[in-house]
């Protein structure tokens, strides 16, 4: 049998570790990350967006700039809440360093004007409701652009970099994933009767915060492929997903993209999934992506979990790019074709996301046996993009070559008549995956979704109990944006004292096992 191109998953027993161990240097405690935040030119910018010019009637001036409260922003998702923050910038070795971070962008002078200690919490709830929320859409903007200028400038996404489509290095994609902020309380009505003593009781209820699906693959409520083909009979079909949990809460995807090594993960947006959005998380998701692959030329795909179904890897195919993810538990073998030839015949299904020949057994029976890939390829037209699998069809007179396409469901007039892929009923981008699930690259490659899930470890660990610290989707994505913020802060200050990134581990995703590059 043909080696494949992606090659066997390797058990867990034995997988290497290659990940390297943190030690006390790789620490960041939060006076260091107070001083990179003070320090990170981005957060300067982003707060000139709310520089306001004085209307004809001129009142008092602010005892505070606007770039204030955005550091106020950027430290509370260090501190985990605006009473701690409040009260750490009254000390004034504190507030030293604010001053000289202001100094090192604004000038001496500026940082000269500032009061001697930093605002109190009343203050910053008044810039909260008074000039931060109402321009909410314009932060997340140029929060946006001025990430992924960011990411570019620390050596991610490079547009100039080798490409190996069939094994793509972690810094040159974008992993993004849905979280659920618990709710800042518990009640979800406004009052409650107590029903021994008859005292009515009022509840402060969060009007952002719902039941929300957590620690599921499919949370788009878009039911799996039901187009009608023949089922495999000799195959198991049973793949219901896991129990979910419920968490009361509000919901925000989040896209980032990281070198290897410690603190060097750059987020690049996010959005609020309000519980009713037509087409949940993923179509949000989706959004979100989209708008980073338009600005990035350098990115050469996604990674997210079960969320994204056939009809969202078609949307990423289509642009030249790759959605990498794991097959939906659900999804059942699949008729494709058969490949008839002088003296043989090859009936061809879909299962795993990848082709399959099945193989008719002396006791009656058929199993599946994966094709090899040899090649993935990536062809251009006018106005899309075109994948293939080049596989090895092993046969009685040696092997052949077969292409067949994967992760796009053509539609008609793409495809001779009654040939495209809705016409036969077949969804493609739900059943053959660019990258197959259960292959040694994807085993690789995936593990970069999966380290998503640290970065949500770290918003939850910055929220004072573990809970959102503010009521409504406005106020809660500006906690969310500060969280960003600092994080980015870090980001950057890290990559000014190692811009080799001379602590991330070897990339081993594009390199074989005797240490050369894969050929795509």
């Amino acid at each position: 049998m043909p080696d494949d191109l992606f090659g066997d998953r390797v058990p867990r027993t034995q997988r290497k570790k290659t990940a390297r161990r943190a030690c006390e240097t790789d620490l960041r405690t939060s006076s260091r990350r107070v001083k990179d935040v003070a320090r990170f030119e981005d957060l300067y910018r982003l707060a000139a967006i709310l520089e306001l010019s004085p209307g004809p009637r001129r009142g008092r001036p602010p005892e505070y700039p606007p770039y204030v409260y955005v550091l106020f922003l950027a430290l509370r998702g260090i501190h985990g809440s605006a009473r701690y923050c409040a009260g750490d910038l009254q000390d004034t070795t504190i507030w030293k360093k604010i001053r000289k971070g202001v100094a090192h962008h604004l000038g001496t002078d500026e940082a000269k004007r500032l009061p001697k200690t930093g605002p109190s919490r009343h203050q910053w709830q008044h810039a909260q409701r008074k000039l931060l929320v109402p321009r909410l859409e314009e932060l997340n903007a140029t929060f946006t652009d001025l990430a992924l200028t960011q990411a570019l400038r620390q050596g991610l996404l490079p547009s100039d970099a080798r490409r190996c489509w069939s094994s793509p290095q972690r810094h040159q994609l974008i992993a993004g994933d849905g979280t659920v902020a618990k709710s800042p309380t518990l009640s979800t009505q406004p009052y409650s009767e107590d029903t021994t003593t008859g005292e009515i009781r009022r509840h402060r209820v969060d009007p952002a915060s719902s039941w929300q699906k957590e620690g599921g693959a499919d949370r788009t409520g878009n039911a799996p492929d039901q187009s009608p083909a023949n089922e495999d009979p000799g195959q198991n079909t049973e793949g219901s997903e896991s129990d979910e949990a419920m968490v009361l809460g509000t919901k925000f995807v989040v896209f980032s993209t990281r070198h290897r090594g410690y603190f060097r993960r750059v987020f690049l947006n996010y959005a609020h999934v309000p519980h009713d959005q037509e087409g949940g998380e993923a179509a949000v998701a989706l959004d979100l992506a989209c708008s980073i692959l338009e600005a990035a030329d350098g990115c050469m795909g996604v990674l997210y979990d079960g969320a994204f179904r056939g009809m969202h890897r078609d949307v990423i195919a289509r642009r030249g790019r790759l959605l990498i993810n794991k097959q939906h538990k659900g999804t059942r073998p699949r008729y494709i074709r058969t490949l008839s030839y002088r003296r043989c015949r090859h009936e061809l299904w879909s299962q795993g996301g990848r082709v399959h020949e099945r193989a008719y057994l002396d006791n009656g029976t058929s199993t599946l046996i994966p094709l090899p890939v040899r090649k993935l390829e990536r062809r251009a037209s006018t106005h899309t993009h075109r994948w293939y699998h080049l596989l090895t069809v092993p046969g009685p007179r040696g092997p052949r070559e077969h292409r067949e396409p994967v992760g796009i469901t053509t539609t008609p007039g793409e495809r001779d008549e009654g040939q495209s892929d809705t016409e036969t009923g077949f969804h493609r981008a739900e059943h053959l995956l660019q990258i197959p699930d259960d292959t040694a690259v994807h085993q690789t490659i995936y593990g970069g979704r999966e380290d998503t899930e640290a970065g949500f470890s770290q918003f939850d660990r910055s929220l004072w109990n573990r809970r959102m610290i503010a009521f409504g989707a406005e106020a809660q994505s500006l906690v969310v944006l500060g969280f960003l913020l600092a994080q980015n802060a870090t980001s950057a200050a890290r990559y000014k004292e190692d811009p080799t990134y001379a602590d991330a581990d070897p990339e081993t995703t594009g390199l074989t096992d005797e240490g050369k590059p894969r050929r795509s």
